[in-house]
């Protein structure tokens, strides 16, 4: 269930790269480093297999790091190598073994600096306690859905989800229990979202999913039966929850911001509220005629309310 944010930084460009595609450029660079030590055996391509050690070590991770530093030193230990620059097998060995403890140690330090850059990336992605997008991740991916002309999905549903009741089981059971209702919903949001998809929490018992569909009239039925999956995992917690969710159909004539597009689904989301709490209220986003009044504004037409 991803789709990928327009890369930017060195970092994200080299997490483009594939595990195919990153053996494929180890193993010509491989073969072109052995044909310069065979033309030129006195420069030497020790130090040029660093980069490539450490990319199997950012891509491919430490096993796969760790033998193609192997293979690295081997290549610096083969009898061409030393016979044609004057240097004997003892002196070849030798060389061999330290350039291994040189690539070892960028094996580990890559990997440690790996594993450091994933735990922050996570942290600066996802919600701590859920594990569901952060609001800024989330805002990421709905500005460039809300944005984009896709033929696959002709219409983006972005739906606001507050839960019913949940100040009562803080009152009543405490924030642990708070917690867990919390994660087992967001649990719930991830499950119910496929291919493209996404769920993020606002912040304290409000959630936001973008969702997608073929046709408002399927976004309509699409958002019912989240709601209804949402519903029935809340009733399972054994806690008197119900989730009001408000939800925008966007068509892609329809330019709209992120910022207008929420508010929209928040006011549908307290229009449920008001009518019967536990609802949910679909309403379609467009825009008016130029000559018509309040041009240049959105209007929502109302779809469903389930």
């Amino acid at each position: 269930m991803t789709r990928s944010i327009h890369l930017q930084n060195p970092i994200d460009r080299l997490e483009g790269l594939s595990r195919r595609t990153t053996w494929i450029v180890i193993a010509v660079s491989f073969m072109a480093f052995l044909a310069f030590d065979r033309a030129m055996p006195e420069v030497g391509t020790g130090p040029l297999y660093i980069p490539l050690i450490a990319l199997a070590g950012w891509r491919l991770g430490r096993r796969e790091a760790g033998g193609v530093a192997i293979a690295a030193a081997f290549l610096n230990i083969l009898p061409i190598h030393g016979f044609d620059t004057g240097i004997s097998p003892v002196a070849a060995a030798a060389r061999g073994l330290v350039r291994f403890g040189a690539y070892a140690f960028v094996v580990a330090t890559v990997c440690a600096l790996r594993r450091v850059h994933d735990r922050e990336r996570h942290a600066a992605r996802y919600d701590a306690l859920t594990g569901a997008l952060n609001r800024a991740s989330f805002e990421a991916h709905a500005r460039a859905a809300l944005g984009a002309q896709s033929a696959d999905y002709p219409v983006t549903v972005l739906a606001l989800a507050d839960l019913d009741g949940f100040k009562a089981v803080n009152d009543t059971f405490g924030h642990g229990e708070g917690d867990e209702v919390l994660r087992r919903f967001a649990a719930a949001g991830r499950l119910v979202t496929g291919e493209g998809e996404w769920f993020g929490r606002l912040g304290g018992d409000e959630f936001v999913l973008l969702l997608h569909a073929g046709t408002a009239a399927a976004a309509a039925t699409r958002v019912g039966v989240v709601h209804a999956e949402l519903s029935n995992r809340l009733r399972a917690s054994g806690h008197s929850i119900d989730v009001s969710i408000g939800a925008l159909v966007v068509r892609p004539s329809t330019v709209l911001d992120w910022e207008v597009a929420l508010r929209e689904a928040d006011r549908l989301m307290y229009v449920a509220k008001r009518a019967v709490k536990g609802s949910c209220r679909v309403g379609a986003a467009f825009m008016p005629a130029p000559s018509g009044a309040g041009a240049g504004s959105v209007q929502v037409a109302s779809l469903a309310t389930v």
